[in-house]
């Protein structure tokens, strides 16, 4: 149990995610940031995160008082919204109902109405809570009413009321991060990209939103397609302090877009070169169209600093996927991004995608024909996995979808399984393909991890003993389904029965 804050103000909860393992977890940064202006108004705050511990009942009561004024939820779509739904009705029934339930998060904040029906929701956030929490917290307190408080839906009797939206954030108003709130060593980790470094960690953003309008991805809806940067004083800030404080030897930039000024990617990192940090860094975010718009002294000077991994969204290797998807690129400038990544010596991870609407396996083919071109002209490529594709609520082409046959759930209860999982062939995610292709393109999905990814999450295992056998054993099965991914025999593999078993045991508990 967190051992910080015995009776708190207010009790927020990060549920599992059902994909919780090495350095995949990174730190609750969502809690975090509503967390930072409560502590500033004296407020006492505590945090349990369900991936890092087990929250028992016991866990729950101790942090049940009278000065208790709200607990607060974080949900993503998928999974996590199954274990909010159990730890929303633990404190429910812990409570008697007394203390009120806010949720916040991307599912809440995309599907508001139909999130605030159900019983164990009180009240939502919607998008940044950063400031909305606060003003919620200080009425709750005050016993004041809610319709004056910007960005939130909640519960007045049976009507739901919907207050104006609040406006985005100035990323420079931002208050540090309050680390003390966890326990930061759970979420250092020898990484599964950064590699030879020991202790690396995801120290946040230095920027949030994206200006693009890819149409599988969410950010559009909620951020407004509005990118907004810390400025390069206060980006540094963030990584030195955070670099130094905590002896990290590597870390992440969870940024949509970290590159998309290049001049300030540029001054920070020069500045982290003066600065002399002897790190390197891994982004979540990078386009191959942007990424191509530097100059080879751009690209040096960024290296120099310590960018080690690059994430590129390749998403597909048929280019009319990528059109289709609103995705703004060629395959071309992918090949040509890798290539630069080779001569500069960054190692770059594609992100790749099946199953859209209308996809077919010609375009499939292309886009598995990519991935192996990619390791082959750099063998330093990385490529994730090749994702099944999910209609998220929220996205550019869920409407699309849904004229392809996708029949959106109901209730909240319905979207905990809207993470596509191949042991589930009833057609509810990917309804435009039948029974036999929805198992063949689970199929490889399963080998493109199997194959490419395994490796590097089985890396970050902390344990050496155990890194060392898990890693031997996915190396062998890399090897095999390699072979049979890019020879296309993707039909028929009973082998994967068995881990598509033990992958819903381990991550989903069934």
């Amino acid at each position: 149990m967190n051992k910080y804050v015995e009776k708190p103000n207010v009790l927020l909860l990060y549920p599992k995610t059902g994909l919780d393992f090495g350095s995949t977890v990174a730190p609750p940064h969502s809690l975090l940031a509503v967390a930072a202006p409560l502590l500033s108004n004296s407020y006492k705050v505590k945090i349990l995160d369900q991936r890092t511990e087990t929250i028992s009942d016991q866990d729950l009561r101790d942090c049940i008082s009278s000065d208790l004024l709200c607990v607060g939820i974080s949900s993503m779509t998928g999974t996590q919204i199954r274990y909010a739904l159990q730890l929303a009705e633990r404190i429910r029934s812990l409570t008697d109902g007394k203390v009120p339930i806010v949720w916040g998060g991307p599912h809440p904040t995309v599907m508001p109405q139909q999130t605030i029906m159900h019983p164990d929701v009180d009240i939502i956030i919607l998008g940044e809570g950063d400031t909305s929490f606060l003003e919620l917290i200080q009425a709750i307190e005050s016993k004041k009413g809610l319709k004056h408080i910007n960005g939130i839906l909640f519960k007045e009797g049976k009507q739901v009321i919907a207050t104006e939206a609040r406006d985005l954030l100035d990323m420079d108003t931002l208050l540090p991060t309050p680390w003390e709130l966890i326990d930061i060593e759970k979420y250092i980790h020898i990484d599964m990209y950064v590699k030879g470094r020991n202790r690396v960690m995801d120290i946040g953003q230095t920027s949030r939103g994206c200006p693009f309008k890819c149409g599988f991805c969410s950010s559009a809806t909620i951020r407004k397609r509005r990118w907004r940067p810390m400025s390069v004083k206060k980006s540094l800030s963030l990584i030195i302090e955070n670099v130094e404080r905590f002896k990290l030897d590597g870390f992440w930039l969870r940024d949509d877009e970290f590159y998309i000024d290049g001049k300030r990617a540029h001054e920070i990192c020069l500045e982290m070169i003066r600065y002399k940090l002897d790190v390197s860094f891994y982004t979540s975010g990078t386009r191959v169209d942007v990424f191509s718009k530097a100059t080879d002294e751009q690209l040096r000077v960024l290296r120099k600093a310590g960018a080690h991994t690059l994430k590129f969204g390749a998403e597909s290797g048929s280019q009319r996927i990528l059109d289709l998807m609103t995705k703004g690129i060629k395959v071309e400038q992918t090949l040509e991004v890798n290539r630069r990544c080779k001569k500069f010596g960054f190692q770059p991870a594609f992100a790749l995608m099946i199953g859209y609407p209308t996809e077919t396996f010609e375009d499939i083919n292309k886009t598995i024909d990519l991935a192996f071109t990619l390791k082959k002209e750099n063998p330093q490529a990385q490529i994730e996995t090749m994702a099944t594709y999910t209609a998220l609520p929220g996205t550019p082409s869920f409407d699309f979808a849904v004229q392809n046959g996708l029949k959106p759930p109901q209730s909240l209860e319905k979207w905990t399984d809207w993470i596509f999982d191949d042991f589930d062939f009833q057609g509810e995610r990917i309804p435009w393909f039948n029974k036999r292709d929805r198992i063949t393109i689970g199929n490889i999905s399963y080998m493109s991890i199997l194959s490419n990814a395994i490796i590097n999450i089985t890396g970050s295992i902390g344990n050496p003993i155990l890194r060392a056998v898990t890693v031997s054993l996915a190396r062998i099965g890399s090897l095999y389904f390699s072979w049979r991914l890019k020879t296309k025999k993707y039909r028929n593999l009973p082998e994967l029965a068995l881990i598509r078993f033990l992958r819903r045991k381990f991550f989903y508990n069934q």
